[in-house]
């Protein structure tokens, strides 16, 4: 018995690591704690899971306490303890990873990793109704962070820092009769958006500081000056994934706050924006509240003298 442990356990790396390769997520996590070579072999990799199709999973949790369920594409359900989660706001989830606040501190967190990267000088002391997006993983020499919230009805304010940098850009927009933006996402380039849920689109450029407003409408015959969306939007995601039955973590007075993410499509499909959504329990001084977050089911690697 000793003998067939040490074969499983000196196999070669190399074979090792084209294995972990080809696992669905949650069992390359499991592969990573059979013993010390495998977890060796599986460390210096980002894993994404392949079975999903680019399908995000729903991370839910309470914000008091570290326990949290995870809910697969194909509706399998996971418990975990993540202490990284308790007391903390998801700003924006993207390739993996999540933009947390905590106790006046930004941070980059990766669930399925346990990777953390800190950002510095946090530009903020509360979130209210702050909305955040970041070009790329945080691992990446061009990744910029947006935060954004509005001041007033007539001015936002914007939050930006890039990789490397030490201290935050502030920037603000005034002028209009801005409703609260309620999601964010990178579009393309150095372009940001800011959506309301509603029809009104802010666009911010982070090279030239540059900002435009638009009014979104759906049409299949546009306008030659219009400009056409590379993405489409599903405001009402976990709404309707809950009414079928296929999220089942409410009951029937409980309460959720969601962050969205974008699906990246095939070449030639549009991007899927799925937008942040709240839905108010019918007596909230007797409900729970949730918070709940789509995520890329990504395993994302980070070397250990990794810092922002």
């Amino acid at each position: 018995m000793a003998v067939e442990e040490e074969r499983w356990s000196y196999m070669p790396h190399d074979l090792l690591s084209k294995i972990a390769d080809e696992l669905e997520l949650m069992d390359f996590l499991s592969f990573r704690c059979v013993c010390k070579d495998w977890h060796i072999a599986s460390s210096k990799v980002s894993h994404e899971d392949k079975s999903s199709k680019c399908e995000p999973w729903f991370l839910v949790y309470e914000g008091e306490g570290s326990q949290c369920s995870l809910l697969s594409s194909k509706h399998k359900r996971y418990i975990s303890h993540i202490p990284e989660l308790e007391g903390a706001e998801c700003l924006a989830s993207c390739e993996g990873w999540l933009l947390l606040f905590r106790e006046g501190s930004l941070f980059f967190f990766c669930p399925f990793s346990k990777a953390k990267i800190d950002l510095p000088n946090c530009p903020i002391g509360e979130v209210t109704d702050h909305v955040a997006a970041f070009s790329s993983a945080p691992t990446g020499q061009n990744c910029t962070v947006v935060v954004l919230n509005c001041l007033s009805n007539f001015e936002l304010q914007l939050f930006m820092i890039c990789r490397g940098e030490k201290a935050w850009t502030r920037h603000s927009y005034e002028g209009f009769n801005f409703i609260t933006m309620r999601t964010a996402l990178f579009y393309e380039g150095d372009e940001f958006h800011f959506l309301d849920g509603e029809y009104g689109l802010v666009s911010f450029r982070s090279k030239s500081s540059e900002w435009k407003r638009y009014y979104v409408t759906r049409s299949t015959a546009p306008s030659p000056n219009a400009v056409v969306l590379k993405y489409r939007i599903s405001e009402n995601f976990f709404q309707h994934h809950n009414n079928n039955g296929e999220v089942t973590f409410l009951e029937a007075n409980d309460s959720i706050s969601t962050v969205g993410t974008t699906v990246q499509r095939d070449t030639g499909n549009y991007d899927l924006l799925i937008g942040n959504e709240s839905i108010k329990a019918p007596k909230e001084s007797e409900s729970r509240h949730f918070k709940g977050v789509w995520i890329k089911p990504k395993y994302c690697y980070v070397p250990p003298d990794q810092t922002w």
